[in-house]
């Protein structure tokens, strides 16, 4: 007979303690998660408040902490953003100033005003006259030294002054209106100047009527004409309108005081010259 073996039964581990084995390992898987947790929230708060710059901790330095105060911007004026963005800039006018007008009152010279007539006669030293009579006409003559104008100077305007001092019969009405030569006769007056040639024949009216008063004409022109030519006078000659002999002895004539006042008027010519 054959011997059989009897083996000894396995023994069977309960199932609590199997459970019990599992619960332990749980319980240690949830530590560590919970530790990991714990770290994990710690570093994600923690890095939050840097990246936003707060911190309950109060500062123990003694510097204060300042907060950057903005700079501020300016904004462009319209005229800055007018023209697509361009500044624009109006120029300033430069204002040109206004000259000083001067005036010089020019006296007429003697001995280089007064009268010659178409007969060869005349004078020097009494008035100046202009008209007819039965046997001549005569031509009236005043001049002007232009010494006292600067040199340099720009005329504005000048003027002839001649005053009407007394009538002898109807002279503008046989003659017309009174006329102005521009001439130059030199520093003498002579028989020749009656009808020496002009620089400008009858170029203004002096006059038309028998008032006793200054008589004025503007002479701009020639006196200008008279200095840019180096001349150191300014003459000129004064006529009727229509010349012819006639009436009587005694004539028709418009006398106007002279240099010489010999008709005691005290008005004497004058050139009256506005310059700058």
């Amino acid at each position: 007979m054959e011997d059989t073996q009897v083996l000894p039964a396995q023994e069977k581990v309960p199932e609590e303690k199997e459970l019990g084995a599992g619960k332990k390992v749980l319980i240690a898987l949830a530590g560590i998660l919970l530790i990991v947790g714990v770290g994990a929230g710690s570093y994600f708060w923690g890095s939050k408040g840097k990246s936003q710059g707060t911190s309950n901790l109060s500062p123990t330095s003694s510097e204060e902490i300042l907060t950057p105060t903005p700079t501020p911007t300016s904004e462009p004026s319209p005229e800055a953003t007018a023209g697509k963005g361009k500044p624009t800039f109006t120029p300033t006018p430069t204002l040109t100033p206004t000259p000083t007008v001067k005036q010089k009152i020019l006296s007429s010279s003697t001995s280089l005003d007064g009268f010659r007539s178409s007969n060869g006669g005349g004078n020097a030293g009494l008035e100046i006259r202009a008209g007819r009579n039965v046997n001549l006409v005569t031509r009236g003559f005043v001049s002007f030294d232009l010494g006292d104008i600067p040199s340099g100077a720009k005329i504005q305007e000048a003027t002839l002054r001649l005053y009407q001092a007394k009538i002898i019969g109807n002279p503008y009405g046989v003659g017309g209106s009174l006329k102005v030569d521009h001439l130059t006769y030199g520093d003498a007056l002579d028989n020749l100047d009656y009808g020496i040639a002009a620089l400008s024949s009858s170029f203004i009216t002096l006059t038309s009527n028998n008032s006793l008063e200054w008589k004025d004409a503007i002479v701009t022109d020639q006196v200008k004409d008279d200095l840019a030519n180096g001349r150191s006078r300014s003459q000129f000659r004064i006529h009727f309108q229509i010349e012819n002999t006639g009436g009587d002895v005694t004539g028709d004539f418009a006398y106007f005081e002279a240099a010489e006042n010999n008709m005691g008027t005290g008005n004497t010519p004058q050139l009256v010259v506005k310059y700058y």
